[in-house]
């Protein structure tokens, strides 16, 4: 038997922030962990929802394909490239990740954090979404790159990219948009060529002394790791700060029970990303006919593999609904898994902590007083979220 799914049915509730999606994650998973998704635009996919299907999928990279645009279209790498074209690409830019890099960067964060997090207490109210995670996110990374200046054009270029690839689920087969593209290009180009003329230890000019399989990487290419690095490491680490956020907003005891043990606040940073993945699914092509959960999937068939519903699957997870940060398991997807999980995960894991630790330390309190808005699915985000903010 085929179950149908449709997210914005049956995620509804969790749109307007009533509810998680263990509810209906369970629901689904309860009747079969693979499913078939109908989008409004008429495309057909098939979604791998089950924690032990969806595992097994991430790690066969040569039956589930991530080259899911046509040939010659422009692609992000090295997320929608496979081994071993995308090893050599993730190889170059891992080196960026390692925690000595990361804790240079803190300082700046934390900074920033303050800056706005004060701004945000001094008013008394805030939309957390709009007035912190988005241009937070953005200024981090922004300083990662060393283009601060330059952050509101990253800011809304990267919504705009959002807005056309519906967050990476646009009708499958659909380039990217050239168009969209380019509106980035001069600025990229700018900063590509000042740093041949005068590189530094910095991001970009690491990217540029580079090289894949001994060969120099040419001007186009960097401009595909920096825009891979900009779209990854903006909209789903602002997701990942709203949702937490939203979550300690309704949780008065939570946030007290963090606010006098600050040192807990890394394992709530782990079950908010495994109980609200911020990125929910990642598609694939099929390269052969395969069998998996129980549903045959054709060559050519389009898949995405539902990494939120595997993180509360409860056939692998002990009451998935519960949000418990003395979980032992801390071994989630949500940054991913498999060869593509997701490079600046130590990044924005940082940026998670730190909005913590800071709102926390600056605040007695502060509560939901309105109306929420979220995104679902693809990526689990929180657009709107009003707070009323009691000074510490």
């Amino acid at each position: 038997m085929t179950i149908e799914w449709e997210p914005s049915t049956a995620l509804r509730d969790v749109a307007v922030g009533r509810a998680d999606t263990t509810g209906p994650y369970r629901e689904l998973l309860g009747k079969c962990p693979v499913a078939h998704f109908r989008a409004d635009e008429g495309f057909e996919l098939w979604g791998i929802f089950g924690h032990a299907e969806v595992a097994a999928a991430a790690l066969d990279t040569k039956t589930f394909s991530s080259v899911t645009v046509p040939p010659g279209s422009p692609r992000i790498l090295p997320l929608m490239a496979d081994p071993p074209e995308q090893t050599a690409y993730r190889r170059l830019l891992n080196q960026f990740f390692f925690p000595p890099r990361i804790a240079a960067v803190e300082p700046a964060a934390r900074a920033t954090a303050v800056e706005i997090i004060d701004g945000m207490v001094a008013a008394g109210t805030a939309d957390f979404a709009t007035t912190y995670a988005y241009p937070f996110s953005t200024r981090v990374l922004c300083h990662f790159l060393e283009v601060e200046d330059d952050w509101e054009i990253y800011n809304d270029w990267s919504s705009e990219m959002e807005r056309v690839t519906k967050a990476g689920m646009a009708k499958p087969g659909t380039p990217l948009p050239a168009d969209t593209f380019q509106k980035v290009m001069p600025y990229l180009e700018k900063l590509i060529a000042d740093k041949r003329r005068q590189s530094g230890d910095d991001v970009v000019s690491g990217i540029i002394k580079g090289e894949i399989k001994g060969q120099a990487l040419d001007d186009q290419a960097v401009i595909g790791l920096l825009i891979a690095l900009i779209l990854a490491g903006r909209s789903t680490t602002a997701s990942g700060l709203g949702n937490l956020v939203l979550r300690l907003g309704r949780d008065p005891e939570l946030q007290q029970f963090l606010r006098a043990n600050p040192e807990r606040i890394r394992d709530a940073v782990e079950e908010s990303l495994r109980i609200d993945a911020p990125q929910q699914e990642q598609p694939r092509v099929c390269t052969r006919d395969v069998e998996i959960g129980g549903q045959l999937i054709r060559s050519g068939d389009r898949v995405f593999l539902n990494f939120g519903s595997a993180n509360v699957d409860p056939r692998h997870w002990d009451d998935p609904a519960s949000f418990d940060i003395d979980r032992p398991d801390k071994k989630h997807f949500g940054f991913g898994k498999g060869v593509h999980q997701c490079f600046g995960a130590p990044l924005a894991r940082m940026e998670m902590r730190v909005t913590v630790e800071e709102l926390l330390a600056r605040t007695r309190s502060f509560t939901v007083t309105g109306q929420v808005d979220r995104l679902t699915w693809p990526r689990l985000s929180v657009e709107h979220l009003p707070l009323t903010i009691t000074p510490a």
